[in-house]
């Protein structure tokens, strides 16, 4: 009786997505378009301001995606591009910074080499950016004084690689700092909606 049940209860729990694989989360959908800082929470606005007391011109973006919305400041800083996330209400959820893979460090690299080279017949990295999350407080601590306590490091990497069909397909890959992939999404934007700086 038990086989008779799993056997008509697993497709229907795949079917409805309550089993998935821990890699894979929903594909990437989403849409941003600037707007005005007076239109982004005040909470984000002191935030980022305490953070990062010397940043000019920052670009603020909404950003729309599947389930909801956020908010995001993008800024250039003493070289680097940074993009600053928050939620919808304006609490701070990760900053990333974009750099070059080679300035990733080696053991990173060859994980991430193993990993494209394993999963996919041929890769492009389009894209790197190391990722800082963790409390509003401990990452306006990090980015301030340089403090690491309860700051979470990882890697986000776009690049192109074929989809179950054989086909060109952007992805989004979320890895730890030994290079085990944590998540692995695709990235469905127009060309035309998908602002970068």
């Amino acid at each position: 009786m038990m086989k008779l049940i799993l056997l008509y209860l697993i497709p229907i729990l795949l079917f409805y997505g309550i089993i998935t694989e821990p890699s894979f989360a929903q594909d990437k959908i989403e849409r941003e378009f600037g707007i005005k800082e007076n239109e982004v929470p005040k909470e984000a606005r002191d935030w980022l301001y305490d953070a990062f007391e010397s940043t000019r011109k920052i670009k603020w973006y909404k950003e729309v995606f599947e389930s909801g919305f956020s908010y995001e400041a993008k800024f250039k800083l003493k070289g680097e591009f940074y993009s600053v996330e928050f939620d919808s209400l304006g609490r701070i959820e990760d900053v990333e910074i974009e750099m070059d893979f080679e300035k990733l460090p080696a053991d990173l690299q060859n994980g991430l080499k193993v990993y494209l080279s394993t999963n996919y017949k041929s890769s492009d990295i389009k894209r790197v950016q190391i990722q800082y999350s963790g409390e509003p407080d401990d990452l306006e601590d990090f980015f301030d004084e340089n403090s690491q306590e309860g700051i979470i490091t990882r890697y986000e990497i776009e690049f192109i690689g074929p989809d179950e069909t054989g086909g060109s397909q952007l992805w989004e890959g979320l890895f730890a700092s030994d290079g085990q992939l944590i998540q692995k999404r695709k990235i469905i934007v127009s060309p035309s909606e998908n602002l970068i700086f």
